[in-house]
């Protein structure tokens, strides 16, 4: 059966619900955006991002453009930062959410491939590895050097000076 309807939130929206009894139908979804800022309009590249609805179950607010890992046994809902440079990043919170993320058991969209802004822990090159920061310095990205690990998140294609810079990278957590 192949799945027709877009779910009733767009990136940069929230389903907008605040019990894990609501949106359970859309959890799991799988779906691409063209690379478009949906405030704007203004097209920022010519590639499509892949995203999944989760829901956050962290009990607190995600912020947009960090790191997030699946909650235990769950690969519908996300509970936390991810912890740990080598731990396996589920995706990234929507660039798009306002400042103040996603509300507890709301469900909202992480990139899982393609282009997306991250915020970065520290100065980070273009075109180096981008991957998972131990989050309990406030952060959840950082530049990683030599080959790819277990933390591995994507490439980046614009440079950061140092932390609490965006930019913007090629995300690449489609797994097989």
């Amino acid at each position: 059966m192949t799945f027709v309807n877009d779910p009733p939130f767009a990136l940069g929206q929230t389903l907008g619900v605040s019990s894990t009894d609501d949106g359970g139908g859309w959890v799991g979804t799988v779906k691409q955006f063209p690379d478009v800022d949906p405030t704007t309009g203004q097209v920022r590249s010519n590639r499509v991002k892949t995203c999944i609805a989760v829901r956050n179950t962290s009990g607190g607010a995600l912020l947009p453009k960090r790191a997030v890992v699946f909650a235990a046994g769950s690969f519908e809902a996300v509970d936390a930062y991810t912890t740990a440079t080598d731990e396996i990043a589920a995706g990234v919170v929507d660039e798009h959410l306002s400042s103040a993320g996603v509300a507890a058991n709301d469900v909202f969209w992480v990139t899982v491939g393609g282009p997306t802004e991250v915020t970065s822990g520290a100065a980070i090159p273009v075109d180096s590895t981008v991957s998972a920061l131990n989050a309990g310095a406030g952060k959840a990205t950082t530049a990683a050097a030599g080959a790819l690990q277990k933390g591995y998140i994507g490439r980046a294609i614009s440079a950061a000076a140092g932390a609490d810079e965006d930019i913007l990278a090629i995300v690449n957590l489609v797994r097989s």
